[in-house]
């Protein structure tokens, strides 16, 4: 007789789920332009992954351009004049209150163009992309989805009369 140590095994179904696990919807609604990413590809916290159509706030920003150069140059002159006590000081306060509207103005749109950026809030691994070229995408609806597989965790249902014989680290 050849004695030998008797393992006994308990097979339970599972799942293993990510502790950072997030789909992404975009902040504006518009229609996709770039994809930059594919399933499976990993991703850094405040990478690009996609984009939607901006260009209608590219042309805006474009055409505030030459009148806030404009509203600056104004400005400037009507400070220089205004720090030698010439010139109203109602012509300085205008001149700077144009240059300060057509700043936020421009500010506003760059914050627009941004927020059609749609990046990546971790670290981790593309699971899906929900977008497609051309679709239309909104908010609340879903983008991209990321998973941090660095940070896992299974879950499982244990009878009880094995759960005091599991511990951590058992196989």
């Amino acid at each position: 007789l050849n004695m030998q140590i008797f393992k006994h095994y308990v097979d339970i179904q599972g799942k293993v789920d990510a502790e950072e696990n997030v789909t992404i919807t975009s902040q504006m609604a518009g229609s996709v332009s770039t994809i930059l990413v594919k399933v499976g590809q990993r991703v850094s916290k405040g990478q690009l992954l996609a984009e939607l159509d901006y260009s209608s706030y590219v042309a805006q920003g474009e055409a505030l351009k030459p009148g806030l150069n404009l509203a600056i140059t104004n400005f400037e002159k009507q400070q220089r004049l205004w720090n030698q006590k010439i010139g109203s000081e109602i012509q300085f306060l205008t001149a700077k209150t144009q240059k300060e509207s057509l700043e936020k103005q421009l500010n506003s749109i760059n914050e627009m163009i941004d927020m059609m950026r749609i990046k990546s809030p971790i670290d981790g691994t593309v699971d899906e992309v929900f977008l497609k070229l051309g679709q239309a995408a909104a908010p609340g609806a879903p983008g991209i989805r990321i998973v941090n597989f660095s940070k896992l965790k299974a879950k499982a249902d244990v009878a009880e009369s094995y759960a005091s014989k599991i511990k951590e680290g058992n196989d």
